[in-house]
C-alpha cells in the first residue's frame, strides 16, 4: 500500500477509496475510514508504521458518502475509537437521514457532532470548516500546526485539481464556495479523499482553482 508522509504527524493513504489519512501523536487520530472492508488494511498500515490499533482513539468523518463511512463500525470494533461527524452528517451516519441514494443505512455510531467553526483541541488544533456543496453537511478538517487540509470530496486531485464533480455535487453553488472557502485557509499541504496528496504548494494552487470556479 501507498503511504503518503506529509511532515512527522500526517499519514494519507492513498490507494484506498475515501482517501483515509492519520493524524500520529500520543494517541492516533482517523480521518475518513474507506469502503466496507477496509478496516483491517488501513489498521494494517497503522500498525506498519510501529503503532498499534488501540492507539487509535478517534476518529474524524467529513461526510457520509459509502467510502467514507463504509470501514466505520469495522474500525471502531477493533479500536473502541470515539466518533466525531458534522450534524447532518452524522444523521446519516446513524441512519436517522437518508443517504444520497435516498436509501436509510446505519453505518456506525457518532460519539459527538461537531459543528463547523469548532476547533477541536486534538494535535495542536484542528479547525472544523463547513464546506457543504458535495454534500449537504461536508466539512474539512485542517491541522494547524502542519497546516495540512483534510478535504475529503470537497476538491479532488484525480486527473488534476478540481471541485466536486457536478454528477456527485448536492449544492452547486455550495461547492463553487467551498474551493474558495479552502483557498482562504492557504494549507500548505491537502489530503484529498480521491488522488495524491499537494505537499507543500497546495495554497497556490488552491487560490488558482478558486479563481477558476468564480
Amino acid at each position: 500500500m501507498s503511504l503518503e508522509r506529509i511532515g512527522d504527524r500526517v499519514v494519507h493513504l492513498t490507494d484506498l477509496h475515501g482517501g483515509p489519512s492519520f493524524i500520529l501523536g500520543d494517541e492516533v487520530t482517523l480521518v475518513d475510514t474507506g469502503l466496507e472492508g477496509s478496516g483491517d488494511e488501513i489498521l494494517a498500515a497503522l500498525e506498519s508504521l510501529g503503532r498499534r490499533r488501540d492507539e487509535v482513539t478517534r476518529i474524524l468523518i467529513t461526510h457520509a458518502d459509502r467510502d467514507h463511512v463504509g470501514g466505520l463500525a469495522e474500525i471502531v470494533a477493533a479500536t473502541g475509537a470515539r466518533v466525531y461527524a458534522p450534524p447532518y452528517e452524522a444523521d446519516v451516519i446513524e441512519g436517522k437521514t437518508p443517504t444520497r441514494g435516498g436509501d436509510t443505512k446505519e453505518w456506525g455510531r457518532v460519539d459527538e457532532q461537531v459543528a463547523p467553526g469548532t476547533v477541536l483541541p486534538l494535535h495542536g488544533g484542528i479547525d472544523v470548516v463547513d464546506t457543504h456543496g458535495h454534500t449537504h453537511g461536508h466539512v474539512v478538517y485542517f491541522l494547524r500546526e502542519e497546516g495540512v487540509l483534510f478535504a475529503g470530496d470537497a476538491v479532488n486531485n484525480v486527473e488534476g485539481l478540481v471541485r466536486s464533480p457536478s454528477r456527485i455535487t448536492a449544492d452547486e453553488e455550495g461547492a463553487d464556495e467551498a474551493v474558495r472557502t479552502i483557498a482562504a485557509l492557504r494549507p500548505a499541504s491537502v489530503c484529498f479523499g480521491h488522488g495524491p496528496s499537494l505537499v507543500g504548494d497546495a495554497a497556490e494552487r488552491l487560490e488558482e482553482l478558486a479563481r477558476r470556479t468564480s
